[in-house]
């Protein structure tokens, strides 16, 4: 019986670790490839709501758009998070970007489940400040285990890097 006991425990704690979200460490080079479009552009708005099946509170970002870098964009686009606040109810998604309202970001954007959302969660938003970028990758796990490091640039460099990669 302590045997079985022993090993119940041992499965539990060998469990607990692959519960957690793990995402794909991604290059400037993977998030260029990956996104749909890269856009610049200051955020106007924000709204939370339910998801259609009432489990998933989700975030729509309108950020309109001053310097299209790849794809094809209206004037704005709205990107869709999963978290937000509703009421008392909060949900919180560890590695999911946040936008504030008059935030200058540059956005990698790619669709997924019929939404359009940030290529690899936070590492493809860069809040720009100063005349620099940079991405916050502090509550990202990665699947190497390794720790992320932002990547931060001065803006100019930035959009050279991300026109070079496009013209490869």
């Amino acid at each position: 019986m302590k045997r079985f006991i022993a090993s119940c425990i041992f499965i539990v704690f060998v469990s607990i670790p692959s519960l957690a979200t793990t995402v794909e460490r991604l290059t400037l080079d993977d998030m260029v490839k990956k996104a749909e479009s890269i856009v610049h552009g200051k955020v106007r708005s924000s709204r939370t709501y339910w998801s259609a099946n009432g489990k998933l509170i989700l975030t729509t970002t309108t950020i309109d758009i001053e310097e299209t870098f790849k794809g094809q964009t209206g004037r704005s686009v709205e990107l869709t998070t999963i978290g937000g606040r509703i009421g008392d109810t909060t949900l919180y998604v560890s590695g999911m970007p946040a936008f504030a309202t008059g935030e200058d970001a540059v956005v990698f954007i790619e669709k997924s489940a019929g939404f359009s959302t940030v290529v690899g969660m936070s590492q493809g938003k860069f809040a720009v400040q100063n005349g620099e970028v940079s991405n916050n990758v502090s509550t990202i796990s990665f699947a190497d285990g390794r720790e992320g490091a932002p990547l931060k640039m001065r803006l100019q460099e930035f959009k050279r890097e991300i026109s070079n990669r496009l013209h490869q």
